[in-house]
Protein backbone atom coordinates (compact mmCIF):
# COMPACT_ATOMS: atom_id res chain seq x y z
CA UNK A 1 0.00 0.00 0.00
CA UNK A 2 1.31 3.47 -0.87
CA UNK A 3 0.62 6.75 0.89
CA UNK A 4 -1.16 9.07 -1.55
CA UNK A 5 0.72 12.03 -0.05
CA UNK A 6 4.02 10.62 -1.37
CA UNK A 7 3.85 10.68 -5.14
CA UNK A 8 7.59 11.02 -5.78
CA UNK A 9 10.83 11.17 -3.82
CA UNK A 10 10.51 14.97 -3.89
CA UNK A 11 7.52 14.70 -1.53
CA UNK A 12 9.50 12.98 1.22
CA UNK A 13 10.51 15.04 4.25
CA UNK A 14 13.91 13.43 4.84
CA UNK A 15 14.67 15.70 7.80
CA UNK A 16 11.66 14.38 9.74
CA UNK A 17 12.19 10.84 8.49
CA UNK A 18 15.73 10.93 9.85
CA UNK A 19 14.52 12.21 13.23
CA UNK A 20 11.96 9.39 13.41
CA UNK A 21 14.59 6.78 12.54
CA UNK A 22 17.03 8.21 15.10
CA UNK A 23 14.33 8.04 17.78
CA UNK A 24 13.59 4.40 16.90
CA UNK A 25 17.26 3.43 17.10
CA UNK A 26 16.95 3.30 20.92
CA UNK A 27 20.34 5.01 21.26
CA UNK A 28 20.60 7.65 23.94
CA UNK A 29 22.54 10.74 22.96
CA UNK A 30 26.10 10.65 24.25
CA UNK A 31 27.19 13.30 26.72
CA UNK A 32 30.62 14.87 27.17
CA UNK A 33 30.96 12.78 30.31
CA UNK A 34 30.34 9.61 28.28
CA UNK A 35 33.23 10.49 25.96
CA UNK A 36 35.51 11.39 28.85
CA UNK A 37 36.22 7.69 29.45
CA UNK A 38 37.11 7.19 25.79
CA UNK A 39 39.46 10.17 25.96
CA UNK A 40 41.28 8.67 28.93
CA UNK A 41 42.05 5.54 26.90
CA UNK A 42 43.26 7.58 23.93
CA UNK A 43 45.72 9.57 26.05
CA UNK A 44 47.98 6.54 26.26
CA UNK A 45 47.46 5.36 22.68
CA UNK A 46 48.36 6.49 19.17
CA UNK A 47 46.44 3.66 17.50
CA UNK A 48 43.89 5.96 15.86
CA UNK A 49 46.63 8.20 14.45
CA UNK A 50 48.02 5.35 12.34
CA UNK A 51 44.72 3.84 11.19
CA UNK A 52 44.41 3.62 7.41
CA UNK A 53 41.12 5.50 7.73
CA UNK A 54 43.00 8.79 8.23
CA UNK A 55 45.14 8.31 5.12
CA UNK A 56 42.11 7.37 3.02
CA UNK A 57 40.16 10.41 4.23
CA UNK A 58 43.05 12.80 3.49
CA UNK A 59 43.62 11.26 0.06
CA UNK A 60 40.06 12.21 -0.89
CA UNK A 61 40.49 15.87 0.10
CA UNK A 62 41.58 18.75 -2.11
CA UNK A 63 43.79 21.00 0.01
CA UNK A 64 45.76 24.21 -0.33
CA UNK A 65 48.47 25.50 2.04
CA UNK A 66 46.31 28.59 2.68
CA UNK A 67 43.20 26.61 3.64
CA UNK A 68 41.56 26.86 7.03
CA UNK A 69 39.72 23.77 8.30
CA UNK A 70 36.87 23.35 10.78
CA UNK A 71 36.97 19.79 12.14
CA UNK A 72 33.60 19.19 13.82
CA UNK A 73 33.51 16.42 16.40
CA UNK A 74 37.28 16.14 16.21
CA UNK A 75 37.57 13.55 19.00
CA UNK A 76 41.21 12.76 19.74
CA UNK A 77 42.35 14.80 16.75
CA UNK A 78 43.57 12.10 14.36
CA UNK A 79 42.46 14.07 11.29
CA UNK A 80 43.30 17.49 12.72
CA UNK A 81 46.87 16.38 13.44
CA UNK A 82 47.25 14.84 10.00
CA UNK A 83 45.85 17.94 8.27
CA UNK A 84 47.71 20.60 10.24
CA UNK A 85 51.08 20.36 8.40
CA UNK A 86 49.33 20.86 5.04
CA UNK A 87 47.06 23.84 5.78
CA UNK A 88 47.10 27.27 7.41
CA UNK A 89 44.98 26.42 10.45
CA UNK A 90 42.72 23.72 11.87
CA UNK A 91 39.92 24.59 14.28
CA UNK A 92 39.25 21.43 16.28
CA UNK A 93 35.70 21.52 17.60
CA UNK A 94 34.32 19.04 20.12
CA UNK A 95 31.81 19.10 22.98
CA UNK A 96 34.08 17.07 25.27
CA UNK A 97 36.87 19.03 26.97
CA UNK A 98 38.71 15.80 27.74
CA UNK A 99 38.94 15.07 24.01
CA UNK A 100 40.21 18.58 23.30
CA UNK A 101 42.84 18.06 26.01
CA UNK A 102 44.02 14.94 24.14
CA UNK A 103 44.23 16.94 20.90
CA UNK A 104 46.32 19.65 22.57
CA UNK A 105 48.65 17.16 24.25
CA UNK A 106 49.20 15.34 20.98
CA UNK A 107 49.77 18.59 19.08
CA UNK A 108 52.34 19.68 21.66
CA UNK A 109 54.14 16.34 21.40
CA UNK A 110 54.25 16.70 17.60
CA UNK A 111 55.30 20.38 17.78
CA UNK A 112 52.18 21.39 15.87
CA UNK A 113 51.11 24.95 16.62
CA UNK A 114 48.26 25.66 14.18
CA UNK A 115 45.48 23.62 15.80
CA UNK A 116 43.00 25.71 17.77
CA UNK A 117 40.50 23.91 20.06
CA UNK A 118 36.86 25.00 20.33
CA UNK A 119 34.54 23.61 23.01
CA UNK A 120 31.12 23.45 21.38
CA UNK A 121 28.34 20.96 20.60
CA UNK A 122 26.34 20.44 17.42
CA UNK A 123 23.25 21.77 19.20
CA UNK A 124 24.91 24.96 20.49
CA UNK A 125 24.89 28.44 19.00
CA UNK A 126 27.66 28.66 16.37
CA UNK A 127 27.47 32.39 15.65
CA UNK A 128 31.08 32.96 16.78
CA UNK A 129 32.55 29.84 15.16
CA UNK A 130 34.94 30.88 12.36
CA UNK A 131 33.82 30.32 8.79
CA UNK A 132 36.59 28.27 7.17
CA UNK A 133 37.53 27.19 3.68
CA UNK A 134 36.65 23.56 4.44
CA UNK A 135 34.38 21.94 7.01
CA UNK A 136 34.62 18.27 7.89
CA UNK A 137 32.76 15.90 10.15
CA UNK A 138 34.50 12.57 10.53
CA UNK A 139 32.34 9.85 12.06
CA UNK A 140 30.71 12.49 14.27
CA UNK A 141 27.33 13.26 12.69
CA UNK A 142 25.11 10.75 14.53
CA UNK A 143 22.97 13.57 15.89
CA UNK A 144 19.30 14.06 16.64
CA UNK A 145 18.82 16.68 13.91
CA UNK A 146 20.87 15.91 10.81
CA UNK A 147 19.27 18.68 8.77
CA UNK A 148 20.45 21.30 11.26
CA UNK A 149 23.92 19.74 11.38
CA UNK A 150 24.27 19.88 7.59
CA UNK A 151 23.09 23.50 7.57
CA UNK A 152 25.76 24.44 10.11
CA UNK A 153 28.47 22.74 8.07
CA UNK A 154 27.34 24.54 4.92
CA UNK A 155 27.16 27.88 6.72
CA UNK A 156 30.75 27.54 7.97
CA UNK A 157 32.45 26.45 4.74
CA UNK A 158 33.60 28.71 1.91
CA UNK A 159 34.82 26.01 -0.46
CA UNK A 160 33.84 22.45 0.43
CA UNK A 161 32.46 20.03 3.02
CA UNK A 162 33.54 16.46 3.79
CA UNK A 163 31.42 14.15 5.97
CA UNK A 164 31.92 10.47 6.76
CA UNK A 165 28.90 8.49 7.94
CA UNK A 166 27.95 4.90 8.66
CA UNK A 167 26.90 2.53 5.88
CA UNK A 168 25.66 -0.50 7.82
CA UNK A 169 22.81 -0.02 10.27
CA UNK A 170 24.62 -1.42 13.32
CA UNK A 171 27.89 -0.73 15.09
CA UNK A 172 27.73 -4.00 17.02
CA UNK A 173 28.65 -7.19 15.15
CA UNK A 174 25.67 -9.21 13.95
CA UNK A 175 26.69 -12.34 15.88
CA UNK A 176 26.66 -10.35 19.13
CA UNK A 177 23.21 -8.94 18.37
CA UNK A 178 22.03 -12.43 17.48
CA UNK A 179 23.29 -13.69 20.85
CA UNK A 180 20.95 -11.29 22.65
CA UNK A 181 18.12 -11.59 20.10
CA UNK A 182 18.35 -7.97 19.03
CA UNK A 183 17.56 -6.96 15.47
CA UNK A 184 16.22 -3.40 15.53
CA UNK A 185 15.93 -0.81 12.77
CA UNK A 186 19.51 0.18 13.62
CA UNK A 187 20.91 3.64 13.07
CA UNK A 188 20.14 6.07 10.21
CA UNK A 189 22.96 6.05 7.67
CA UNK A 190 24.44 8.24 4.96
CA UNK A 191 21.47 7.84 2.61
CA UNK A 192 19.57 10.46 4.61
CA UNK A 193 22.35 13.03 4.19
CA UNK A 194 22.59 12.26 0.49
CA UNK A 195 18.90 12.98 -0.04
CA UNK A 196 18.84 16.01 2.24
CA UNK A 197 21.76 17.54 0.37
CA UNK A 198 20.11 16.86 -2.99
CA UNK A 199 16.98 18.64 -1.78
CA UNK A 200 19.17 21.59 -0.75
CA UNK A 201 20.65 21.81 -4.24
CA UNK A 202 23.99 20.08 -3.63
CA UNK A 203 25.41 17.18 -5.63
CA UNK A 204 27.72 15.26 -3.28
CA UNK A 205 30.14 12.61 -4.43
CA UNK A 206 30.27 9.41 -2.39
CA UNK A 207 33.29 7.20 -1.79
CA UNK A 208 33.73 4.43 0.72
CA UNK A 209 36.41 3.93 3.36
CA UNK A 210 37.03 0.74 5.29
CA UNK A 211 38.80 0.98 8.61
CA UNK A 212 39.39 -0.96 11.79
CA UNK A 213 36.40 -0.86 14.07
CA UNK A 214 38.12 0.61 17.14
CA UNK A 215 39.99 3.73 18.27
CA UNK A 216 42.55 1.98 20.48
CA UNK A 217 44.55 -1.22 19.99
CA UNK A 218 42.40 -4.34 20.50
CA UNK A 219 42.81 -6.13 23.83
CA UNK A 220 40.97 -9.05 25.38
CA UNK A 221 37.98 -7.76 27.35
CA UNK A 222 36.13 -9.11 30.38
CA UNK A 223 32.46 -10.06 30.44
CA UNK A 224 31.68 -6.81 32.26
CA UNK A 225 33.52 -4.79 29.63
CA UNK A 226 31.59 -6.59 26.90
CA UNK A 227 28.30 -5.67 28.56
CA UNK A 228 29.43 -2.04 28.94
CA UNK A 229 30.52 -1.78 25.31
CA UNK A 230 27.25 -3.19 23.96
CA UNK A 231 25.21 -0.97 26.25
CA UNK A 232 27.25 2.05 25.12
CA UNK A 233 26.20 1.42 21.54
CA UNK A 234 22.59 0.25 21.73
CA UNK A 235 21.35 1.56 25.08
CA UNK A 236 20.02 -0.11 28.21
CA UNK A 237 20.06 -3.90 28.31
CA UNK A 238 17.59 -6.23 29.99
CA UNK A 239 18.66 -8.72 32.65
CA UNK A 240 18.30 -11.53 30.11
CA UNK A 241 20.42 -9.70 27.52
CA UNK A 242 23.16 -9.10 30.08
CA UNK A 243 23.11 -12.78 31.01
CA UNK A 244 23.24 -13.77 27.34
CA UNK A 245 26.29 -11.57 26.83
CA UNK A 246 28.00 -13.17 29.83
CA UNK A 247 27.20 -16.60 28.42
CA UNK A 248 28.61 -15.52 25.06
CA UNK A 249 31.78 -14.31 26.75
CA UNK A 250 32.15 -17.60 28.63
CA UNK A 251 32.06 -19.40 25.27
CA UNK A 252 34.36 -16.82 23.63
CA UNK A 253 36.80 -15.65 26.34
CA UNK A 254 39.32 -14.24 23.83
CA UNK A 255 36.93 -11.64 22.42
CA UNK A 256 38.51 -8.19 22.04
CA UNK A 257 35.48 -6.15 20.98
CA UNK A 258 31.75 -6.49 20.27
CA UNK A 259 32.20 -4.40 17.12
CA UNK A 260 32.93 -5.61 13.63
CA UNK A 261 36.73 -5.83 13.15
CA UNK A 262 36.41 -3.66 10.05
CA UNK A 263 33.81 -1.01 9.37
CA UNK A 264 32.76 0.68 6.16
CA UNK A 265 32.16 4.44 6.06
CA UNK A 266 30.60 6.58 3.34
CA UNK A 267 32.64 9.72 2.63
CA UNK A 268 30.44 12.48 1.22
CA UNK A 269 32.05 15.50 -0.42
CA UNK A 270 30.39 18.53 -1.95
CA UNK A 271 31.63 21.90 -3.15
CA UNK A 272 30.06 25.17 -2.11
Amino acid sequence: MTDASFQTIHDIDFATLYKNHFALSARKGKTAEDWKGKAAKMQDSTFDLHDGYVQQFLAAMQLSPDDTILDVGCGGGALALALAPHVKAVYALDFCQAMLDVVQERAYACKIKNIFPILRAWEDDWHDIPVCDICLSSRSSMVGDLDDALNKLNQHAHKAVYVSMIVEKDFIASHILHAINRDSVGFPNYIYALNLLYQKGYYPSVNFIESQGCLVAPQTITAEQLVQAVSWSIGDLTFQEIQSLKDYHAANPDITSPYNPFKKWALLHWDK
